[in-house]
């Protein structure tokens, strides 16, 4: 990035966003790691990994109540530091984790907290970012805050393979470096107007039902983002019905150990975060987000089916860990595309309006089918074998994939008919 060519604002915020995402980088490695701690240190039951997977997308769902209240105050920077102690600090309680049941509460208080960060970055990317450089900014930052992931990681695995015990510590300086990512986030002052008449309290009534009302009056006023919501929906079920079952193939199955079990999944699952955000950054800002998702949901559909051919060949121990190396690879490429999109696509059909409130209804979404997809795994997983999960998640990713093309073939053809008749 070039700052020279920044605003002052832009260039401040851009300095704090850095800050935050080195620190944030530590936590994101939580996601890349927890699963595999659930089963191999805490012994989770094939249930509880299903449950755990449903805890960060059912958590979103109050993202709708967390983003009206973030675009009702007047003092924004509170929520930033209310998530960095109840949402990251919270992990310091590690220390004295024993069951998996208590990491299952641990996780859900964490998340229920982060369903606010997310709205809440968006608006500061929509306020103090100019247009043409969101993308890319936000790319600069995902590719900084994977280099710390990715070397976090690998080292936490390096580390649990000499003491396993040692989990309990990772988890203590994941939420002393959230909290410290939060901490600069609220240093961040939006470059928006406060207007008293947003700051009024509103009755406890009105607050539970209006961001419900308001999120399916948004859906039904804006048509496109509807049909992104939609595809985004039908891809998470194909991603998030493979998570839990993910640890059994690696661990079970092909009997890694943490070293390389990190190495694909913090590692390998995020060199495409870390060397493709700032190029697929410059691409979200020129392509439409139908076009760009399609193209980043076909290539994850590439992923369950290697993970096929991991299982088929997994008495052939070196080769099935090809195969999931290959599957890891593919899947850094597509996510980072997909993450893009996740974060920054919101802003597009925003407009001029709060991206905090798009991105809040795109975050809860995540909850319907966190809801759903979880146990489907879990019911495929018990009746039809582990096989039958992924060829699944391969169908809802190709179907994801032909409907966001299909979408954007449709857009086109209505661009170019409003074109003729001008």
């Amino acid at each position: 990035m070039r700052f020279r060519e920044f605003s002052p604002v832009e260039r401040q915020t851009a300095v704090l966003l850095l800050w935050a995402a080195l620190f944030n980088g530590v936590v994101a490695s939580l996601g890349q790691t927890q699963d595999i701690i659930a089963r191999k240190a805490l012994l989770a039951k094939d249930w509880q990994l299903a449950l755990m997977v449903m805890i960060w997308p059912v958590a979103n769902f109050f993202s709708i109540w967390w983003g009206r209240l973030f675009e009702q105050s007047c003092h924004k920077s509170r929520y930033f530091l209310a998530t960095g102690i109840l949402g990251r600090l919270v992990l310091i309680y590690g220390i004295w984790l024993t069951t998996m049941n208590e990491f299952l509460v641990l996780l859900t208080v964490m998340f229920a907290f982060n369903s606010l960060l997310i709205p809440a970055q968006n608006l500061i990317y929509q306020k103090n970012i100019s247009t043409g450089r969101r993308g890319k900014v936000y790319g600069y930052m995902t590719s900084i805050s994977m280099v710390i992931t990715i070397a976090f990681t690998f080292l936490a695995g390096w580390w649990l393979d000499i003491n396993e015990a040692m989990f309990r510590w990772l988890l203590v300086g994941t939420g002393i470096c959230g909290f410290v990512s939060s901490l600069f986030l609220s240093l961040i002052r939006l470059q928006m107007p406060i207007i008293e008449s947003s700051c009024e309290k509103i009755p406890l009534r009105r607050a539970i039902i209006e961001p419900m009302r308001l999120s399916i009056d948004l859906l039904k006023r804006d048509k496109a983002f509807a049909y992104f919501e939609r595809s985004f929906s039908i891809y998470g079920m194909g991603f998030i019905m493979m998570t839990p079952v993910l640890p059994i193939l690696l661990v079970n199955i092909l009997k890694l150990n943490y070293t390389a079990n990190f190495l694909a999944k913090g590692v390998l699952a995020q060199a495409g975060l870390l060397l493709l955000s700032p190029y697929l950054g410059k691409l979200h800002d020129r392509l439409h987000p139908f076009r760009f998702i399609s193209l980043s949901f076909g290539t994850l559909a590439l992923f369950p089916l290697l993970i096929l051919f991991a299982i088929l060949f997994a008495g052939h121990q070196w080769l099935g860990v090809f195969f999931v190396f290959a599957a890891f690879s593919v899947f850094g490429v597509a996510m980072s595309g997909i993450n893009m999109a996740w974060n920054m696509s919101s802003i597009y059909f925003a407009g001029n309006n709060n991206a905090a409130i798009y991105q809040s209804v795109h975050v809860t979404m995540t909850g319907f089918r966190g809801l759903l997809a979880p146990a489907l795994g879990y019911v495929l997983l018990k009746t039809l074998g582990i096989n039958s999960v992924f060829a699944v998640a391969a169908g809802f990713l190709i179907t994801a994939t032909l409907i966001s093309w299909n979408d954007h073939r449709r857009l086109l053809a209505a661009n170019l008919n409003h074109h003729n008749e001008s």
